[in-house]
């Protein structure tokens, strides 16, 4: 007999995929667009080749690792757009200091993406955790939202920094907006699929 059928063995005990998936979630649950199984399970699928995906049960660094793989992925992925304006554009100032911003800016949107995923942190202005599907459409969405972000990071960091004459406070104002727009994140995608359907 098929434990997909049969949600426990003949030990009584759940089925090992139920008891992976944490109760048999699937990462469809909740809103749409939203990721929300993936903060109440430690299970985790992996891409292994095309057309294949493998799953395992991870331990809480296995997890983390896995979920930075993939923010990496879609960070990294998605802002090159941005990156090739970035070192074509003109800057000035006695403190221009783009490259440092976006050392800052960067990363803190692939750590607070992580962590969102994970569900060790929890997104404001939204009921439920958890980071955001790959539907194409929310692909688009990210294009523009994460190069958004960059702008507003390193470029405000920029004129910030110019204008208070301290390199700090554009860091600081660079790491608060990719932080918070992580953060924000996850609501802009229920307003966005609320609008679509």
């Amino acid at each position: 007999m098929s434990d997909s059928k049969h949600p426990e063995r003949g030990d009584g005990l759940p089925s090992r995929t139920r008891a992976h998936r944490g109760g048999g979630r699937s990462v469809r649950e909740g809103p749409p667009g939203r990721e929300t199984a993936l903060t109440k399970t430690t299970y985790r699928r992996n891409w292994v080749g095309i057309g294949n995906r493998a799953g395992t049960e991870l331990d809480r660094f296995g997890m983390l690792l896995s979920d930075l793989g993939r923010i990496i992925g879609e960070v990294a992925i998605l802002t090159p757009p941005f990156l090739f304006v970035l070192f074509l554009a003109p800057l000035g100032g006695p403190y221009s200091s783009v490259f440092e911003l976006f050392l800052v800016a960067w990363p803190t949107m692939i750590l607070v993406g992580t962590l969102l995923r994970g569900g060790w942190i929890a997104p404001p202005l939204t009921e439920v955790p958890g980071w955001v599907r790959l539907f194409p459409t929310l692909i688009l969405l990210r294009l523009l939202y994460f190069n958004g972000t960059l702008v507003v990071a390193i470029y405000g960091g920029q004129v910030v920094a110019n204008v208070t004459a301290t390199i700090a406070i554009g860091l600081v104002w660079s790491l608060i907006v990719a932080a918070a727009s992580m953060l924000l994140f996850p609501r802009v995608v229920d307003e966005w699929m609320a609008r679509l359907t």
